[in-house]
């Protein structure tokens, strides 16, 4: 099964499964834009081919899910990975990356006499910082992803997904910036770091 090559919107589906672990019709249509029909025919077509598995309303890649998308990958991107744009784009990802990551850290942990101790957010002016912090380099993130959503339109679906999130933390909604149990930036941020990486045939650095 390792050498499936999946259609378009198969692809778009059973990737949003693997990034997220688990997955419903409704949470792939939020996360790809992808109509609900077509959603659903997809899982279908996944559930056929057994690389999905779907419990209630919910739906988890099966052992072959990766490979199949490897494999899928190395043919619908094989142009892409060899674009010096996207290659220089991608390495300017991973310096924004390194940002991103120590910014989460900041705002998950604070520094007191040289400990680390969680945020308990009392500080609004830290976190204030932090905030700030964050949206510039989710705002440098999206103008990488622009270079990807040129040539695979995709990809301009995490541009909305991160406004979507932002608009909840600027409304005050904290847990929005790093839960892992919603569409958070950071659950965002992770799963477009995960499909950079597959996109691109490339492994993780850190």
């Amino acid at each position: 099964m390792t050498d499936t090559v999946l259609d378009t919107t198969q692809y778009d589906v059973l990737n949003t499964i693997a990034l997220k672990k688990m997955a419903s019709a409704q949470g792939i249509v939020d996360a790809t834009g992808v109509a609900q029909g077509d959603v659903m025919s997809a899982l279908s077509a996944l559930q056929s081919l057994g690389l999905v598995a779907t419990i209630g309303d919910q739906s988890l890649p099966m052992d072959d899910a990766v490979p199949a998308l490897v494999a899928t990958s190395n043919e619908r991107y094989a142009a892409l990975r060899i674009d010096p744009a996207v290659r220089e784009m991608a390495d300017k990802f991973e310096v924004v990356n390194g940002q991103f990551l120590t910014v989460i850290s900041s705002w998950q942990q604070i520094d007191v006499g040289g400990r680390k101790i969680t945020n308990d957010h009392t500080d609004s002016e830290y976190d204030d910082k932090i905030l700030s912090r964050l949206d510039k380099l989710v705002a440098r993130l999206i103008q990488l992803i622009d270079v990807l959503s040129e040539r695979d339109i995709r990809f301009d679906r995490y541009a909305v997904r991160f406004a979507r999130a932002n608009d909840q933390v600027v409304a005050g909604n904290l847990a929005y910036v790093s839960s892992p149990t919603i569409e958070s930036v950071h659950n965002i941020w992770f799963e477009f770091h995960e499909d950079l990486l597959r996109t691109l045939g490339r492994e993780r650095n850190e």
